[in-house]
């Protein structure tokens, strides 16, 4: 009985150590599979990776390339806006030459002269004495041009610095039209600055009064005046 037990015992020792050698050389065999494997994954991992290398490279060229296209297009709207503002600018200034030039009619305050013969003419004097004469409207117009006015007229008719005016006993002409008496000079521009001009101490209206015109000055909030006549060109 105890031999037949050392022989069991012996028999399960060899057969548990026979399963460890053959486990063991069964590990041993599939390790090369399993490195394999592994191989197989980092290629993958590798070639994954070098995609996303690929990928984020064209998105940066892409931004890039989005960024300058933004620079393109800010930089041409601000040439457009400044080709704008420039179109503006040029439209203002014709506007302002085609003011300056009368071709547009213009409105704004200012100031009315009114200049007419004297009511009261001695017997024994010159009547010539006692008239408007061209010499008597210079004399308001320049004072009002010196005063800063941006426009000027006499009985509506848009006067300029090429006018030309002449007398023939009542009767001015102004640019080849007639006018009569009483003789309305307008002029647009600082009212007051105008009105203080005209009426200073021994000053355009006092003259004009020592010389036996009568003068009404007054202020007015818009003057009106019409574009030059074709006949005045």
């Amino acid at each position: 009985m105890r031999i037949r037990g050392k022989s069991l015992l012996l028999s399960l020792v060899l057969l548990l150590t026979g399963f460890l050698v053959a486990y063991s050389y069964q590990q041993t065999k599939n390790e090369p599979q399993m490195v394999q494997l592994n191989d197989t994954q980092w290629e993958k991992e590798y070639f994954y990776q070098q995609k996303l290398l690929e990928i984020e490279q064209r998105n940066k060229q892409l931004r890039d390339e989005l960024r300058e296209k933004r620079g393109q297009i800010q930089q041409f709207e601000s040439n457009l806006a400044e080709s704008e503002q420039m179109v503006v600018d040029y439209v203002e200034k014709k506007k302002e030459l085609q003011l300056l030039a009368g071709e547009l009619p213009v409105k704004g305050p200012g100031v009315k002269v009114t200049l007419s013969d004297a009511q009261y003419v001695p017997e024994k004097d010159n009547i010539n004495n006692y008239i408007v004469h061209e010499s008597h409207i210079h004399l308001v117009i320049n004072e009002l041009l010196s005063a800063g006015a941006k426009a000027v007229s006499i009985n509506g008719q848009r006067y300029f610095r090429d006018s030309y005016i002449s007398c023939t006993g009542p009767v001015v002409t102004v640019d080849g039209i007639k006018h009569s008496a009483p003789f309305v000079i307008s002029a647009i521009g600082d009212s007051h600055v105008l009105y203080s001009s005209l009426d200073l101490t021994r000053g355009v209206i006092d003259q004009l009064e020592n010389k036996h015109v009568d003068v009404q000055l007054m202020k007015d909030g818009e003057v009106k005046m019409e574009a030059r006549l074709t006949s005045e060109r």
